[in-house]
């Protein structure tokens, strides 16, 4: 059970209308059902029907694929040249109405942008969504990469979501994602690219971007310069985590039980059953 957060009162930024914080539902807001499955589904809807494919990145994906991880915001992907039609669509009528501007995450994190891009919170309700370029993720949203929950909402499918950490070299993110599915060793071999090195071509366009990030240009502070920009073989990366799974087990989860830190034994694979998470 998460603890209650006692946010700031909201202010203006007289400069771009954004809220400076957190909005804190009134007390006539409609009560938030699914944990937002729904009204973030409903975001989804908007983008496709205006033709932006998009898919949930980020913790949410690992959430549909198993792993139990806090979500403070929504990721949702779009391919890189349609992100600016995204903003305008949330930033115009009738949308503008429902979907207010708020401050970015206050805090760059480890190997992403997050911090950078634009938050927007749903009118009277805690749930929060940023629109992410799909370069930064390195992902190719097309329909056809899409896989649904059974609540209808968007995700990547498996084998792009686990090459996209691979060849970004994502260590967090691969060993959420392994331990979410308990996917094999063999199954890797199978359905992923595991040759050659991770896209050291893309870490470093990342760095690069980082190394000429204006503060002043940008609005933000710039991401933090951490980008493996040296090559690193994928299938030692992959080998690395997947055969480790039991070591990651601790007090808390005995082996006779968990299968790994996420799954328990004989248990059905999440992204088939219908939750409240995905």
């Amino acid at each position: 059970m998460s603890a209650t957060i006692r946010h700031p009162p909201p202010l203006n930024d007289p400069r771009n209308s954004v809220q400076r914080h957190f909005i804190s539902p009134t007390p006539n807001a409609r009560i938030a059902d699914d944990n937002g499955l729904n009204d973030i589904l409903g975001v989804t809807q908007i983008l496709e029907n205006h033709d932006i494919p998009c898919f949930c990145v980020g913790i949410s994906a690992l959430k549909f694929y198993g792993a139990a991880r806090d979500r403070r915001e929504w990721e949702i992907c779009v391919p890189t040249e349609l992100a600016p039609k995204a903003h305008e669509l949330f930033r115009s009528p009738p949308y503008s109405t429902t979907y207010i501007p708020i401050s970015p995450v206050p805090h760059a994190r480890i190997m992403s942008f997050l911090h950078t891009y634009k938050r927007y919170q749903i009118r009277d309700l805690p749930h929060i969504f940023v629109i992410v370029p799909s370069r930064d993720v390195h992902l190719d949203c097309r329909p056809n990469k899409i896989v649904r929950s059974l609540r209808g909402l968007p995700y990547p499918n498996l084998e792009d979501f686990f090459q996209s950490c691979l060849d970004r070299r994502d260590e967090i993110e691969l060993t959420d994602l392994i331990d979410g599915t308990n996917v094999t060793n063999d199954w890797g071999e199978s359905h992923l690219d595991l040759n050659g090195s991770h896209d050291v071509e893309w870490a470093r366009e990342m760095k690069r971007r980082t190394d000429e990030w204006d503060p002043h240009v940008e609005g933000t502070s710039p991401p933090i310069d951490y980008w493996p920009t040296r090559p690193h073989s994928k299938r030692e990366f992959w080998q690395q985590l997947v055969q480790t799974k039991m070591d990651r087990l601790d007090w808390s989860r005995p082996p006779e039980i968990f299968l790994t830190q996420y799954r328990i034994r004989n248990s059905s694979d999440p992204w088939t059953v219908m939750t409240n998470v995905a």
